[in-house]
């Protein structure tokens, strides 16, 4: 292999948050003006062993005992109120205990990865109705304290709150809340063929479970049966939702932070080397000192967005983790593993990986993922072809962040072998990992009135490839629209990569009606020349809906048109559910 195709590289995952919303009507002159809409995303201002501190307090609606799920902030600074309804695996969760006017301090509850300042919280659905029905009163018998800290001042200013309960101060057990919904749905396709479906929808957030530290949270959906109708029925074909449903994580987790042992089961990432993909198994971790953990991981792997995707194929290995530092100063990860990965139990790969991150708090990061095969032949009917010894991919990404609203990136992404993801994925924006290669440049800027445009350049260059070729990113959002709580995201993508060359545009709507009812529209076109697929054109849009109906049970509505080269459908769901745990405003 020369030494061009060993350069090491990672594009930036251009994922913008999808919303939409219409300006508020005027009011007549009678009516007055109606009050801003309160903030449902907030920002960690600093971070200990057990607690967190955000920037907003008493004056955002926060009060004690709310209940805050965390992410990992868009490391092109991307992140809107749409991370509340993406259905994304929360990092870690946090109840307050106390409030200022314009902080907070929060008890972690639990965390399955290292938080760090910047990481954006937003408040769980019965915390957002809890802040909607209390008043702003403060009970007279409260007095003011101080709330000190483990070590430092997180603050510019001491948090001064009200006398904290023990109740609201107290470690959460036996946290049982999530939602559960039977799902109906219709497919039709031309030539009178259609299909009735059967589905389930699971989200859930339950801690502690029964007191020990066992954890069950996630979000799943899929079919549990399918019927045809029409002539010439045949198998009902895969979906976008079917694909994009595939995506999300449901998982049980032990996490003890005095247990020398972890270990997780369900649909997840391996924590310590997310470029695996998703697989649907598990993994089991030892840590041998404070710094270096050993495990195992074992699983089928049904992400159709990961580059070596392939149905009914499995995966194991081991792993051997380095982490030391914190996300504040100086952080460094180092994980080195081997796996094998079988197809109809044939070993189709055996490899070794490495992932590697090393970050000088917000301002800087370097990020590194790599495998490397033990050569095999080709197995008939495998997209992809044979492997040879040598570097099969990497990603390599240097990310410079001088102020908050300014950020560069710098990547490379080196493909040996055709990637084996869903190209009908491409338009919704879940595959630009994969459709730059070769070195690329980036930048995001953030404007006044929450608009922010970001885009990204390259040249493509496949070991296989005679000459260059450019690429193209661009994307735009906008995140408040006249102060409405409106967001808009515009994007557009012209590639040229060893699996093809195309364009996909897309564009993302959505609003809040109310604290109980969402609505999102999406939709996209793509237009895709490779040998890799037959569907060389395509467009679609999906239209949802979900309403929280009284305290306990919910209803969402889809729809979505699709119409291409080789897949055309008209797909339908309804889903009702019961919600549990907590308590929500009738």
């Amino acid at each position: 292999m020369n030494d061009r195709s060993r350069r090491l590289a990672l594009i930036p995952i251009l994922f913008l948050g999808v919303f939409f919303a219409t300006p508020h009507r005027v009011q007549s002159a009678q009516t007055q003006a109606a009050a801003p809409q309160a903030k449902n995303i907030f920002h960690l201002k600093y971070v200990t062993e057990e607690t967190v501190y955000l920037d907003a307090g008493r004056n955002a609606g926060l009060q004690q005992g709310m209940l805050l799920h965390l992410v990992h902030a868009d490391p092109n600074g991307g992140t809107t109120d749409a991370v509340r309804f993406q259905g994304q695996e929360p990092i870690a969760d946090v109840r307050i205990f106390s409030v200022a006017d314009s902080s907070s301090a929060a008890e972690i509850v639990k965390s399955r990865e290292a938080l760090t300042a910047g990481d954006i919280a937003y408040l769980d659905v019965e915390s957002v109705h809890l802040r909607e029905a209390q008043s702003n009163a403060i009970d007279s018998e409260n007095y003011p304290v101080v709330v000190t800290f483990s070590y430092g001042d997180p603050l510019d200013e001491e948090i001064r709150a009200t006398t904290v309960s023990p109740q609201a101060a107290a470690r959460i057990e036996n946290q049982m809340r999530g939602r559960i919904g039977w799902d109906l749905g219709t497919l039709s396709e031309p030539g009178g063929l259609s299909s009735r479906q059967v589905g389930l929808l699971v989200q859930a957030d339950m801690s502690r479970l029964g007191g020990t530290y066992w954890n069950f949270t996630g979000y799943w959906r899929g079919r549990l049966n399918s019927q045809s109708t029409g002539s010439g029925r045949g198998a009902t074909p895969v979906t976008l939702n079917d694909l994009i449903n595939r995506t999300y994580h449901l998982g049980l987790f032990y996490q003890n932070p005095d247990s020398l042992v972890t270990l997780g089961v369900g649909r997840l990432y391996l924590p310590w080397a997310s470029s695996l993909s998703t697989i649907d198994g598990g993994y089991i971790g030892r840590r041998l000192t404070q710094t270096v953990t050993v495990g195992a991981f074992g699983g089928s792997t049904p992400d159709p967005t990961s580059w070596s995707y392939s149905p009914n194929q499995h995966i194991a290995g081991t792993f051997l983790n380095y982490e030391r530092g914190d996300f504040q100063h100086q952080r460094i990860s180092s994980t080195m593993g081997l796996a094998t990965t079988t197809i109809g139990w044939h070993v189709a790969r055996e490899f070794a990986f490495f992932e590697n991150t090393l970050s000088l708090g917000r301002a800087f990061s370097v990020y590194n993922s790599l495998q490397a095969d033990n050569g095999r032949n080709v197995i008939v009917g495998v997209v992809g072809g044979s492997y040879k010894t040598g570097i099969t991919q990497s990603f390599t990404s240097v990310r410079y962040q001088p102020i908050t609203l300014l950020s560069f990136n710098i990547n490379h992404n080196y493909l040996r072998n055709l990637p084996t993801f869903d190209p009908t994925l491409i338009s919704t924006g879940l595959v630009d990992q994969y459709l730059f290669q070769g070195l690329n440049g980036g930048v995001r800027l953030e404007f006044p009135y929450h608009i922010a445009v970001s885009t990204d350049i390259g040249r493509s260059k496949n070991s296989t490839d005679t000459a260059s070729s450019w690429n193209q990113m661009y994307g735009v959002n906008f995140g408040d629209i006249r102060g409405s709580g409106v967001q808009l995201d515009l994007r557009y993508t012209k590639f040229n990569s060893s699996f093809g060359r195309g364009t996909y545009e897309y564009v993302a709507l959505s609003r809040n009606l109310s604290e109980r009812l969402h609505v999102q529209v999406q939709g996209g076109t793509q237009h895709l020349n490779s040998s890799f697929s037959a569907n060389s054109s395509s467009r679609f849009v999906t239209g949802t809906a979900d309403w929280t109906i009284g305290s306990r049970y919910f209803m969402e509505g889809l729809y979505t048109w699709n119409t291409g080269t080789s897949l055309n459908y008209r797909q339908m769901n309804l889903t009702f559910g019961y919600r549990f745990g907590g308590s929500l405003r009738k």
